[in-house]
C-alpha cells in the first residue's frame, strides 16, 4: 500500500489526487490531505508515508529536517511556481520539483520514479553463506562486483553472493537502481549528489560514475521529460 501525504491547498490537492490515480491505477494507494505541517508531523507518529507532496512554501530548513531528513526512504515532491529556481543546485534523486501550473502532466512525466516506490517495499532474497537473507530494497545502498562475487552494501551490513551483474541489473532496475558503472548498481533514492565521475550517497559513500553510463542515464531522463 502506497501512502501519500499531501501538504497543499485544496484545489492543488485535488489535481494531485487525480494525477496519482492514473499513476497508481494498478497499485493499492491512499492519501491524506493536510493544510498545516504541524498536523502532518503529529500524524507521522501514527503512520508512515512513502510519498510526500508539498507546496513550495513548506520548503524551509526546519521542515526539511523534520520531514526529508528523517524519512530517508521516502520520495518528496515540491509543487512550485518556478521549479528550476526553487530546485537550485539540489541533486537529490528522491526530491522532485514540479510545475504547480501543470500538475497532472508533470506528475505523469515522473510516473516511473513514483511507481518505483511500490517496488521498494519488496525484498531481495539473497543466498548468503548457505542462509537465505531477505533485504528490503530501501535498505540497500548499492551493489558492487569484485571478480565473480557481488557485494551488497546495506543498512544491515555487507553481504555477498555469486551472481552476474547484468542479470541483477534486470532485477533491480524496476526498483529504482541505476547502473552508474560497469561494476556498480546504486539505489537512486540514496543519491544526494552527482559529480563528474562519482555519485555521492546519503551514507557518505562515493561511487564511481563512468562517462558511458552517465550519458545513458542523462539520455534516458531527457527522453522521459520529452514524453
Amino acid at each position: 500500500m502506497i501512502k501519500v501525504a499531501i501538504l497543499e491547498y485544496e484545489n492543488e490537492s485535488m489535481e494531485v489526487a487525480f494525477a496519482l490515480s492514473k499513476v497508481y491505477s494498478r497499485q493499492d494507494w491512499t492519501f491524506r490531505h493536510f493544510t498545516k505541517a504541524s498536523d502532518l508531523a503529529r500524524r507521522l507518529k501514527e503512520e508512515e508515508y512513502q510519498l510526500f507532496i508539498f507546496d513550495e512554501v513548506f520548503k524551509t530548513p526546519r521542515l526539511e529536517s523534520v520531514f526529508v531528513h528523517d524519512h530517508p526512504n521516502s520520495m518528496f515532491v515540491y509543487l512550485c511556481e518556478n521549479p528550476i529556481r526553487t530546485k537550485g543546485n539540489d541533486q537529490r534523486h528522491r526530491v522532485l520539483y514540479l510545475d504547480k501550473g501543470n500538475i497532472r502532466q508533470e506528475i505523469l512525466q515522473v510516473q516511473d520514479q513514483l511507481l518505483s516506490l511500490s517496488h521498494q517495499m519488496d525484498s531481495y532474497e539473497l543466498n548468503y553463506d548457505g542462509v537465505h537473507v531477505f533485504l528490503p530494497y530501501p535498505d540497500i545502498y548499492y551493489l558492487d562486483k569484485m571478480e565473480k562475487m557481488i557485494y551488497f552494501h546495506t543498512k544491515k551490513g555487507e553481504f555477498h553472493e555469486r551472481a552476474n551483474m547484468s542479470d541483477l541489473e534486470k532485477v533491480f532496475t524496476p526498483y529504482g537502481f541505476l547502473r552508474v558503472h560497469v561494476s556498480y548498481l546504486v539505489n537512486a533514492i540514496h543519491i544526494v549528489a552527482w559529480y563528474k565521475d562519482e555519485v555521492e550517497l546519503d551514507n557518505g559513500d562515493r561511487i564511481p560514475l563512468s562517462r558511458q553510463q552517465k550519458r545513458k542515464i542523462l539520455a534516458l531522463k531527457k527522453v522521459k521529460s520529452d514524453i
